[in-house]
């Protein structure tokens, strides 16, 4: 574009030219002699025009999405086999069409189907008001599930597009309400790595209670379901600020000396070297 315009202006300064040259010789030689410098200035003046055209005006040019966008109610077309059968999951658009005896009419997800009903996928509620694409208030365990079912879907499932609504808006951006749950997600991911950090560090202990003999509890190289290389010995550890302790496993190397996780104590009437203790009442 920037050379077009150099172009027509130049072809304009031409044209000037041609016509003082037919009819006054002298007025053409003086503007002979200033043309470099016309050009130059016309030239700088479309620059700051346009430049200035761009930072105040195409800056703020909405930006288009190449996804294909939904409307809810073009979503809810994607119900029925005839048409096609879609879901969306925090707000993007999946084709579940290879899964149709799930999805169709009759099939075991079919409330799914048509819509975003991403909540539902976490709380087992699959009313109309459960079907709700709003996830606000879910557990950290909660917000991990339901962005491990948003990979399933997007792993196994051909991708669609987005809906138009809490998720994205309608040139297909995230919204605001998008970056909040993101965040959240992002908050509950780092918050699970935590715990799993922790649990290789202090693994639970298995634990049995019977009738006639009372509470055990001991440690083994798979205890808590965490496999690992060393045994451990059981010891009550108990967080900051709680009255109760849980059961951990941890190398008997390590039982002394300060513990950030929080104070640990070992089981009354327990040899500190056994793998296994009785918990008295």
């Amino acid at each position: 574009m920037f050379v077009k315009y150099v172009i027509l202006m130049s072809m304009a300064v031409f044209g000037i030219m041609l016509y003082l040259h037919d009819y006054h010789l002298s007025s053409f030689s003086q503007l002979f002699t200033i043309y470099p410098q016309l050009h130059s200035t016309l030239i700088d003046l479309y620059g700051t025009v346009v430049f200035k055209w761009f930072d105040s005006g195409y800056s703020r040019v909405p930006r288009k999405s190449k996804d294909v966008l939904f409307t809810k109610e073009e979503l809810q077309e994607y119900s029925e086999s005839n048409k096609g059968l879609y879901l969306a999951i925090l707000g993007k658009v999946y084709d579940v069409g290879k899964g149709e005896k799930f999805y169709a009419s009759g099939g075991n997800y079919h409330f799914f189907t048509g819509r975003d009903g991403s909540r539902a996928f976490i709380t087992g509620d699959f009313t109309d008001s459960g079907l709700t694409d709003d996830v606000t208030g879910l557990t950290v365990k909660e917000l991990i599930n339901l962005h491990e079912w948003a990979q399933y879907y997007h792993k196994e499932y051909k991708y669609k597009g987005k809906v138009i609504g809490r998720y994205y808006d309608d040139e297909g951006q995230p919204t605001s309400y998008y970056h909040q749950v993101k965040k959240l997600i992002n908050k509950a991911k780092r918050t699970k790595e935590e715990q799993d950090k922790e649990k290789l560090s202090y693994p639970p202990c298995n634990a049995e209670w019977s009738l006639e003999s009372g509470s055990r509890v001991w440690c083994s190289t798979r205890s808590g379901g965490i496999e690992r290389d060393w045994i451990g010995v059981p010891r009550q550890l108990y967080d900051p600020g709680s009255h109760t302790y849980r059961c951990i496993c941890i190398r008997e190397n390590e039982t002394d000396g300060p513990n950030k996780k929080g104070n640990i104590k070992e089981y009354p009437e327990c040899n500190p070297k056994s793998t296994s203790c009785w918990v008295h009442s």
